[in-house]
This record gives structure tokens, C-alpha cells and sequence, in this order.
């Protein structure tokens, strides 16, 4: 059964192939750093270099496509597949920069030479602010003595009837 389109051409139901090469363009309008028009082959392209990247790690790949048709069928969002996706293709940089062209501006997926990772931030920060407790305890003590020191001296060299003459 044939059904007119909106532009006037005519497209045949249930069949999602020939639709797809027929609507193969898709805006990137809202999308991450394109600077063209993303094509359904573009998705293709992608897609066929996440298989061969995880050719030996087939759950990954499958996982990665669930999440992919629950995006499809609003099962979830952007913000639920960027940690999924983030942790799937956690080490290659190159199917990270591959899926950010596909995302909404300013929901990109940092790369990992661009972001330390929070957990490592965290405790370089607790061990720095340790230093610098240690060397302030450390000189407090030591400026205290400094003080503390002549009166000690004295308490304990001068004979006591000789400080109240």
C-alpha cells in the first residue's frame, strides 16, 4: 500500500529499508561539531566500526545496541545513555568522538585525556591538603617551642629566686 508523504512523494509501507534510503538525510541541527548534514550511511559507518571494534567482545556490542533501541522507543534519554555508552566505549576515544557527532549540543561525551577522572582528582586533592596540615602542625609545634623555649630555659637553669629579684 503506497502513502503520500508530506513532500508529495509517495513511499511504501512496512518497508522500513527503502524508507530509510529514501529519508537518508537527517539534520544535524542541535547536534554536536557537524558542520554538514548526517546521513543514515553516517550511522551505518559508525555502527559497523563499534561491531568491528568489539568483534571479540560481542556482549558489549549487543549491549550498545539495546541501548540504542531504547532510545529509539523512549524506553530512555540522552542523560540515561551517556553513562552506559561512556562506560561501553570507556578506552576508545575513536567511538567516543564517533557517537558525540550524533549527540545534542552540549551533551558530549568528554574524552578521557580530557577529564581526569573524579575519584583520582579527589584523593590527589586530600593528599596535597595533607601536606600542607603536616608542614602547618608541623611549624605551629615548631613556632610554639621557639616561644615556649626561653621560658623553659629559664625555669629550668635559673634558680627560681633569682627571676623574682
Amino acid at each position: 500500500m503506497k502513502r503520500l508523504r508530506d513532500d508529495g512523494s509517495s513511499s511504501q509501507s512496512g518497508s522500513l529499508s527503502g524508507h530509510l534510503d529514501r529519508q537518508s538525510q537527517v539534520s544535524a541541527s542541535g547536534l554536536g561539531d557537524t558542520s554538514r548534514e548526517l546521513t543514515i550511511d553516517d550511522g551505518k559507518t559508525f555502527l559497523k566500526e563499534v561491531e568491528e571494534t568489539f568483534q571479540d567482545q560481542r556482549e558489549k556490542y549487543y549491549k550498545f545496541l539495546k541501548v540504542l533501541i531504547d532510545f529509539k522507543h523512549r524506553r530512555t534519554n540522552v542523560p540515561g545513555v551517556i553513562p552506559i555508552v561512556k562506560e561501553l566505549f570507556e578506552g576508545h576515544d575513536n567511538l567516543i568522538s564517533g557517537i558525540n557527532i550524533f549527540l545534542p549540543k552540549g551533551s558530549e561525551i568528554a574524552l578521557d585525556n580530557d577529564e581526569a577522572h573524579p575519584r583520582e582528582l579527589f584523593n590527589e586533592a586530600r593528599s596535597f591538603v595533607t601536606k600542607i596540615k603536616m608542614k602547618l602542625l608541623f611549624y605551629s609545634v615548631e613556632f610554639q617551642l621557639q616561644m615556649l623555649a626561653p621560658s623553659i630555659l629559664m625555669m629550668t637553669f635559673v634558680p627560681t629566686g633569682t627571676l623574682s629579684k
